[in-house]
């Protein structure tokens, strides 16, 4: 009985020690991927494998495209303890997921999921904006006309007054600028809408203007408002120093408005891009709000001899904004060129972001507009000059093409409103989320700087005090996406503190997130939540 006592405890012992380790072999695991989790690929794989420590057969396998899109493989197959999928032809550059769930000899079913990328890694998806489309429709449709309004209108204003001598028609002009006034008073509801994720019914609120107002854009548009109203005084003032006053005063508070907020404006060093925007701004308003005036005037030209007082007053005109002009536009490139390096982070970005594309397409009409402007000095104006009435006619079609591009532009460029540039999503700010259980709670905050993402979690027990574990694993999962569990090793980084360097999340929306802790070899816990994650390829 003794000795049966003596010899039955060691023996319980041993089998109580060695059911995990029975229990973990007899499940299957992934020993080995081609392509590897996180591999970048120069070219698309023909096949992919995944190699087990034991026979499987595969139960459901995935691929999914860099947009969140599921691709068909072409055929799965299982030999022993590889699985191969053949991949569709032509893959797309961009990051891929590679999602599995197979079924071990002993009926246990085994998920998992790999990211890999061809050429590249996708680039992170732009934070959704959950404001309602016809809120941004409107704020971007405000925002043309009051760019419209503080460069073509207070542009013509200075215009009007200091090229044209006070020549030049203004009803024109203060008609423009009334429309700006309007769109800035606009402006104000819409950014607040924008910021509480409110409808456009929300403007009959006093709640949406008071946090429009309370934002850095408060400032710009209280700023606008001013130059809007000096310029409109200038346009109708008697007294042609009170005018070109008043319109010098308007083209510097435009230049000063959109200084006092925007992407450019808040970068850092921000001593030297709020003078870069505001000097920006002001060569914008001299370059556009010249053009329309120079249109109607050499318009007005063709009816009349090429000799007569009203041609040599277009040609007077014509001279000086051309002795102006070259200055001008290097001022206007060379601080374009300093926040666009400001803004990009990379080269890349001009084609792999919103921002790099909108910055590219608005690079492309400068491209055009500086070769029209080209041909107008160097080419037509010198005809028009010498008194040759029919090259008015091409000068004056010239200049509206310059005006219409330019306008373009400026659509061009309120959409800015909605693309952070890549250099604020290089720093974007972190993500903290929080995990309850009964035992234990995670801290988790992920963070994104430049290509690279990690995460950092603080175990705490249900108490709020310190929880010390011997392995922590952070497990994401995407079951509408068709993305089974991936599983993330964390590296100790303190007593309580753990940390993931290589965090990748291939598509945005809501992921079961959970952390599961190893306490002591007895004793696991796992803290869980569905919440929602960016794409962070």
């Amino acid at each position: 009985m003794n000795a049966c006592g003596s010899f039955g405890a060691p023996l319980i012992a041993l089998l109580i020690a060695l059911a995990p380790a029975s229990e973990a072999c007899a499940h299957a695991s992934l020993v080995k991927a081609a392509p590897a989790d996180g591999a970048v690929m120069p070219l698309p794989p023909a096949t992919l494998t995944l190699t087990f420590n034991e026979p499987v057969s595969p139960l459901v396998v995935r691929l999914i495209g860099p947009d969140g899109a599921p691709l068909a493989p072409i055929a799965v197959t299982a030999q022993d303890t590889t699985v191969t999928i053949s991949a569709p032809p032509a893959l797309r550059r961009g990051t891929h997921v590679l999602s599995w769930r197979v079924i071990s000899a002993d009926g246990h079913p085994v998920g998992g999921s790999l990211m890999f990328s061809i050429g590249a890694r996708s680039p992170a998806a732009q934070p959704e904006n959950l404001a309602d489309r016809s809120v941004r429709a409107a704020l971007w449709a405000v925002r043309v006309v009051m760019y419209v309004a503080l460069f073509v209108g207070a542009g013509g204003a200075f215009f009007a007054a200091w090229i044209a001598d006070g020549a030049a028609r203004r009803a024109w002009i203060v008609f423009v600028l009334a429309a700006g006034l309007v769109a800035v008073a606009l402006s104000v509801g819409l950014q607040g809408l924008d910021a509480l994720d409110l409808p456009l019914s929300g403007l009959q609120h006093k709640l949406a203007w008071e946090a429009g107002l309370a934002t850095s854009y408060g400032a710009t548009a209280v700023a606008a408002a001013l130059a809007l109203l000096v310029a409109v005084f200038g346009c109708v003032a008697k007294s042609a120093s009170t005018a070109r006053a008043s319109s010098l005063v308007g083209v510097i508070g435009a230049g000063l408005a959109l200084s006092l907020s925007g992407h450019a404006s808040t970068a850092a060093p921000q001593l030297l891009n709020r003078p870069a925007v505001f000097l920006h701004a002001v060569c914008v308003a001299f370059w556009i709000g010249s053009l329309l005036p120079l249109c109607l005037a050499v318009g007005s030209a063709r009816t009349r001899g090429p000799h007569s007082v009203g041609a040599h007053s277009v040609g007077a005109q014509l001279e000086r904004f051309s002795r102006a002009i070259p200055l001008v536009i290097v001022l206007l490139v060379a601080s374009g060129l300093w926040l666009a390096f400001v803004q990009l982070d990379r080269i890349a970005a001009l084609w792999t972001t919103s921002y790099g594309q909108l910055l590219a397409c608005k690079l492309a009409c400068v491209a055009v507009l500086l070769v029209l402007a080209a041909a107008n000095r160097y080419r037509l104006v010198p005809k028009f000059e010498t008194g040759a009435a029919a090259a008015a006619r091409p000068l004056a079609t010239a200049i509206a093409f310059e005006l219409i591009i330019a306008l373009l532009i400026l659509s061009l460029v309120a959409l800015w409103r909605f693309t952070p540039p890549p250099r604020a999503l290089a720093v974007a700010a972190p993500i903290s989320l929080h995990l309850h259980g009964e035992k234990a709670m995670a801290e988790i905050e992920i963070e994104r700087n430049g290509e690279a993402a990690g995460a950092s979690l603080l175990l705490l027990d249900g108490a709020f005090r310190p929880l010390a574990a011997k392995e922590v694993t952070l497990v994401l999962a995407n079951p509408a996406a068709g993305i089974e569990p991936m599983r993330r090793i964390a590296r100790r980084a303190g007593e309580t503190n753990w940390r993931i360097d290589d965090l990748r999340i291939p598509v945005a929306g809501r992921w079961t997130l959970g952390v599961e802790i190893l306490i002591s070899d007895f004793d696991k816990v796992t803290v869980e939540d569905t919440v929602a994650l960016p794409s962070l390829p």
